[in-house]
């Protein structure tokens, strides 16, 4: 008979019992180290950590700068959205990606609009274009200032004329955010309504006593006016000269600030302003240094330099600098690039002796890059297109293409003269109208063609590519 005793079975239960016990340990184990760490860890490799993979395969735990999509709907792209026909009237030629908002509805319109003999003041001195599509035309006419409304295609829709004291009445014009427009002259500043109706008039230099000789006029986007030019001393002696001006206004007229800038040879002027990109004013125009010799002497009067001035809102200089030689530079217009870095100036450089009108052939288009804290960035000097001094480069503006365009005032005996430049533009240095006394003022319009008006009565409408 087989037996077992009781010590060996017992013996037995424990061995049993402990294997089983050590199995289970051991399977424990081994599930928390192989088949639970694929689920508990991130995507760094950490155990319960709090990193994720973003949708441009960056893993972090900061949800903050995680991966965006572009306007193409590219994660982490970069591109620029935008028109990128160049025909659009909104095209962008910083843009990368088309998407869908070209502009092409409007057509490109141009004409020729002559105002003589009925203007036979001959002077069509500024032109814009409304938000109507249509135009606003300033000059003379019968010795008073005038102004002209038109539609689209240059057919006169009505015309007001008003005393201002000073048959050349007219020198710049915008309109204003009401629909209305405001002017100014030699003698002052006119608002109207949108029909031409004048709604008040400011003659006079504020706070000199002086005649004034406004130049340009902006509506700031915080509401105010802004005047720039030069006062005349004395209208009998316009010889004489004066300090360069700034007029800051209300949209009512009221005369919140009156300030004058250079000086030392009393020959100074503003010819253009425009608010800056950070809001604030930058003007553009001439301050005379007489020379070594002869200082400030009045035989010396036509040496001058290109003079820029930045300011705050109410005239604090923020900035000024001349640009130029020993002989006379004059800056005429600036224009924002349309990258936002920066601006451009036109003016010329004429290399006279003691007479004004010496200069001929000589006289060379300066064009001036700066930043937006008044350093020169570049400098171009267009030579051979036998500028004088009625001859300058009068105004500038931007193309659609990113390069820039001016209107010479006159050049070769009274002829308009358009000078086109650019990266992306074909140089043109055209005669566009023969006898039009020199072209005054020019802006790109809705359709990207270009508005210019003419000392002669004359205005242009013509294509992108200076046709019409």
């Amino acid at each position: 008979m087989f037996y077992i005793s009781t010590n060996l079975i017992s013996a037995m239960k424990i061995f049993i019992m402990t294997s089983i016990f050590g199995i289970f340990i051991f399977l424990s184990c081994d599930s928390d180290n192989v088949t639970g760490d694929d689920s508990n860890l991130d995507c760094a490799g950490v155990a319960n950590g709090n990193s994720v993979e973003d949708n441009c395969g960056i893993c972090d735990e900061d949800p903050t700068n995680d991966c965006v999509q572009d306007c193409a709907g590219v994660w982490g792209g970069n591109n620029i959205c935008g028109c990128t026909d160049s025909t659009a009237i909104n095209y962008n030629p910083s843009a990368t990606f088309d998407d869908g908002s070209c502009d092409t509805s409007v057509v490109m319109t141009s004409f020729v609009l002559d105002l003589l003999p009925e203007n036979y003041c001959a002077s069509t001195i500024d032109i814009k274009q409304t938000t109507d599509g249509g135009y606003i035309v300033a000059g003379c006419k019968n010795d008073k200032a005038w102004l002209m409304k038109t539609d689209l295609n240059g057919n006169k829709e009505w015309e007001q004329t008003y005393n201002l004291g000073d048959y050349w009445g007219n020198r710049t014009v915008i309109q204003t955010s009401d629909g209305g427009y405001l002017f100014a002259g030699w003698e002052g500043v006119i608002k109207t309504d949108a029909d031409g109706v004048k709604e008040w008039k400011k003659e006079g230099t504020p706070g000199s006593g002086q005649n004034p000789y406004y130049e340009d006029v902006i509506e700031h986007s915080n509401g105010n006016l802004y005047l720039v030019g030069g006062p005349v001393v004395d209208r009998n002696n316009y010889s004489k000269g004066g300090q360069a001006m700034l007029v800051k206004m209300s949209p009512e007229g009221a005369v919140l600030k009156t300030k004058f800038y250079g000086g030392n040879c009393e020959d100074d002027l503003f010819r253009s302003v425009i608010e800056s990109n950070d809001g604030k004013l930058i003007m553009v125009g001439e301050k005379g240094h007489g020379n070594q010799s002869y200082p400030c002497s009045f035989d010396f009067k036509y040496y001058k330099d290109i003079y820029i001035v930045k300011t705050g809102l109410n005239g604090a200089i923020i900035y000024q600098e001349t640009y130029g030689g020993n002989f006379l530079e004059k800056g005429m217009d600036i224009v924002k690039k349309d990258n936002g870095d920066g601006y451009i100036i036109v003016g010329h450089q004429c290399k006279h002796r003691y007479d004004i009108h010496s200069c001929g052939p000589i006289t060379k288009v300066m064009i001036l890059d700066i930043d937006e804290d008044g350093n020169k960035m570049d400098q171009t000097f267009l030579g051979g297109l036998s500028f004088y001094e009625y001859g300058t480069p009068m105004s500038l503006a931007n193309t659609h293409n990113g390069g820039y365009v001016f209107v010479t005032d006159p050049k070769n005996g009274g002829d308009v003269w358009l000078y086109k430049w650019g990266d992306n533009e074909e140089n043109i240095n055209t005669k566009i109208s023969p006898g039009g006394f020199g072209g005054e003022s020019i802006e790109r319009t809705n359709d990207n063609g270009f508005i210019i008006s003419t000392g002669g009565g004359t205005v242009l409408k013509t294509d992108s590519d200076l046709s019409y």
